[in-house]
């Protein structure tokens, strides 16, 4: 009767037995692939995209694994294609795969582009009603053509009271 792998090493290598193509893997990067590479592109989409907040490194953190996949797929293409018999269900597939993740990258890039227009963009102002600007301008306009008080009698200052003095 067999149980399994008993080592980590069986473990690890039983856990890859069900990977064909590897397109719907949690895995970002698969083995084989180079994980320096995935986290140069990583750094370099971080660098350009200079996130802030947490929702935008999500972001580009998603554009990153998207782009990763498609170049997978893109490679899975070119051995397709280099296969003595092309095999249309494959290249189908592939070309779904391919759709979903470009679909993938450009949202996040929209998404990440508007969210920082946003968050750069100038504060806008409050609400005011056009009610409360017209008599905000009514009362300026008051205050501009009202007529002049009595003239100062300059002759007579001590009858002049000094602000504040009853």
């Amino acid at each position: 009767m067999q149980t399994g792998p008993r080592t980590a090493e069986g473990k690890a290598a039983s856990s890859m037995n069900a990977m064909s193509h590897g397109l719907t893997s949690k895995m970002v990067v698969l083995p084989g692939e180079d994980p320096a590479q995935f986290q140069f592109l990583r750094r370099a989409l971080l660098k350009e995209h200079d996130p802030v907040t947490p929702t935008e490194k999500l972001l580009v953190e998603e554009m990153a694994q998207a782009h990763w996949r498609l170049e997978r797929v893109r490679r899975r293409q070119d051995e397709a294609f280099e296969s003595v018999k092309l095999d249309t269900q494959l290249l189908a597939l592939l070309h779904r795969y391919a759709t979903g993740y470009e679909r993938a990258f450009f949202k996040s890039l929209e998404t990440l582009k508007k969210l920082q227009r946003e968050r750069l963009a100038k504060p806008k102002q409050p609400f005011v009603s056009q009610k409360a600007e017209r008599e905000a301008l009514f009362k300026m306009m008051d205050a501009i053509t009202a007529p002049p008080g009595p003239p100062l009698d300059l002759e007579n200052v001590e009858d002049i009271a000094a602000p504040g003095a009853a």
